[in-house]
């Protein structure tokens, strides 16, 4: 019977590891918990691993919800899901749009967090310069390549990640396997924003971490990071 949960009006699918301390990782967009098969079987020799798929993603059900909720809503999917299992407190620890629900949840449900690891991640999105607008006008005109085949995407896919096979194999399955309406969705509640605000509140402890191969990536985890050890967390 597969781990399949009835929660909040829709499913997640969710695979529980090991025991110890808690840690709960979360995926990518448009990507599944299939992306962590190399931590699962690392990490669940010493800790409890919690595995799941987002709402809008893999094995789970859909979104069912407006772009303005969707955030908010997978966050209470995942605090619901911990006080199923009897978890008080986890690490939380997400890659890309798996680090804006980590930083959003610990937010929503600080009582359930006991410290973060984000990868690759932002934590602010506002586009107000003349720059931005653009970029916003572009994505706009581009949006219409979510919907496009997975295949079409596996070439530059393939360019990318040329170094890293393990990675390139998990982003290719779940491009082949993209609900596009729903990835389309997430990305959409990307944008605009700011947890700026909330940041410096958060008092877990964080680690912060960026691949050396985009230099984008790395100037916004040091935005976030200085965010996090000037102001919040220890």
């Amino acid at each position: 019977m597969l781990p399949l949960w009835k929660v909040n009006g829709t499913s997640l699918y969710y695979e529980v590891c090991g025991q110890g301390t808690s840690l709960v990782f979360i995926h990518s967009l448009g990507l599944t918990h299939e992306m962590f098969e190399i931590q699962k079987n690392y990490f669940k020799q010493s800790y409890q691993t919690v595995f799941l798929d987002l709402r809008g993603n893999g094995q789970s059900g859909n979104l069912k919800v407006p772009v303005g909720r969707v955030i908010e809503t997978q966050c209470e999917d995942l605090s619901l899901l911990l006080g199923y299992l009897g978890i008080k407190k986890a690490v939380i620890v997400g890659v890309s749009y798996g680090g804006i629900i980590a930083q959003k949840f610990s937010n929503l449900y600080p009582n359930q967090v006991s410290a973060i690891v984000i990868s690759d991640c932002l934590s602010i999105n506002v586009r107000t310069t003349m720059l931005g607008k653009f970029v916003s006008m572009i994505d706009l005109i581009s949006s219409l390549s979510y919907y496009l085949p997975g295949e079409f995407f596996l070439r530059s896919m393939k360019i990318t990640y040329y170094k890293w096979d393990l990675a390139y194999r998990a982003i290719r399955k779940g491009m082949l396997q993209k609900r596009s309406g729903e990835w389309y969705k997430q990305r959409l509640a990307v944008k605009g924003i700011d947890f700026t605000p909330f940041l410096p509140q958060i008092k877990v402890p964080a680690l912060c971490i960026a691949g050396d191969h985009s230099y984008p990536v790395i100037r916004q985890m040091n935005e976030t990071a200085i965010l996090y050890f000037t102001k919040g967390c220890p």
